[in-house]
C-alpha cells in the first residue's frame, strides 16, 4: 500500500504538496517555488511575467499628477504660503525614491520607472520654486516691501 500526500501538491514537484496557488495563473505551488510579491503569492514565470507586464503604481501615478497641479498653480499664490508646492515637493522626492527602491530589489513592475523618474524630478522642480518663493520673499522683506 502507498501512501500518497492528501490534497494538491506542487505542479513543479509532484511529491510535495501544494501551500498556495499562484495568484495569477493558479498553479499550485510548495514552499520552494512559492514568491511573495506583496501579500500575494506567484510562481516564477507569472513573477517574471508581472515585472515586465505589470501596471506603474498608481500611488506614484497620484503623485506624478500633483506634481503637475502644483506646478501649474503655482503662480497664482503670490506670497501666499504655496502649501501644495511644499506637500507635491515632498511627495515627488520621498514615494519615488522609494518605488524605485522597490523595483530594483524586484518587488515592482520595470513599466513603473519612467514614472517614478519623472514624479521624482517634477518633485525637484517644486523644490526649487519654493526655493524661488522664499528668495522673493526675502527680496521683498529686504527691500520694505512687505512687512
Amino acid at each position: 500500500m502507498s501512501l500518497e500526500p492528501a490534497g494538491a501538491q506542487c505542479a513543479k514537484h509532484p511529491e510535495v504538496a501544494a501551500v498556495a496557488p499562484c495568484a495569477r495563473c493558479g498553479t499550485f505551488l510548495c514552499s520552494e517555488c512559492t514568491e511573495l510579491m506583496g501579500e500575494a503569492a506567484y510562481c516564477e514565470p507569472c513573477v517574471l511575467w508581472l515585472r515586465q507586464h505589470g501596471a506603474p503604481s498608481r500611488t506614484v501615478q497620484a503623485v506624478l499628477a500633483l506634481n503637475v497641479l502644483a506646478i501649474v498653480c503655482f503662480p497664482m499664490c503670490g506670497f501666499s504660503v504655496p502649501l501644495l508646492n511644499f506637500l507635491a515637493a515632498a511627495a515627488g522626492l520621498w514615494w519615488p525614491a522609494r518605488e524605485l527602491r522597490r523595483i530594483q530589489r524586484g518587488e515592482g513592475p520595470l513599466r513603473g520607472v519612467r514614472q517614478a523618474q519623472v514624479a521624482r524630478g517634477l518633485g525637484g522642480v517644486n523644490l526649487l520654486l519654493l526655493g524661488l518663493w522664499a528668495a522673493a520673499l526675502l527680496y521683498a522683506w529686504s527691500r520694505g516691501a512687505i512687512y
